[in-house]
């Protein structure tokens, strides 16, 4: 029993920072060949790395291991991931209707107004989908 446990979990940590790997790669390669700006992509490439290193050699820190592990260890990792994303959310959430107010005041609705909408669609649904389970 521990043993299938230790199979399933045993390649998780390795999850995330191959991804961030993997998704660094792949924005050096488009902002270099489709925008012709290597360095930036170079600055992206080395914030994921950074991020990958922490996640992946960060695990002995209680605040890396909230971020890394599904499900959480108790419940108040569960309580502290569930506020780092509503943090995360209105965060977004601010920039994103700042950005769209500006879009509006200059005649011109494009990305911030298209996250405006797509953001507050999902929270209405979601919201009434999860009182009916709840």
């Amino acid at each position: 029993m521990i043993r299938a446990a230790e199979s399933r979990h045993g390649n998780k940590p390795l999850l995330v920072p191959v991804t961030a790997l993997v998704l660094g790669a792949i924005m050096f390669l488009t902002a270099w060949l489709a925008a012709g700006e290597p360095v930036v992509g170079l600055v992206m490439l080395g914030i994921m790395l950074a991020y990958a290193a922490v996640m992946r050699f960060g695990q002995r820190f209680e605040a890396v291991q909230i971020l890394s592990n599904e499900p959480p260890l108790d419940e108040r990792h569960a309580q502290i991931q569930l506020r780092a994303v509503a943090t995360a959310y209105y965060m977004v959430l601010v920039v994103a209707l700042a950005g769209a107010l500006w879009e509006v005041s200059q005649s011109q609705p494009g990305a911030f107004t298209l996250i405006c909408s797509v953001g507050g669609l999902t929270h209405m649904i979601s919201a009434v989908m999860l009182r009916r389970r709840v």
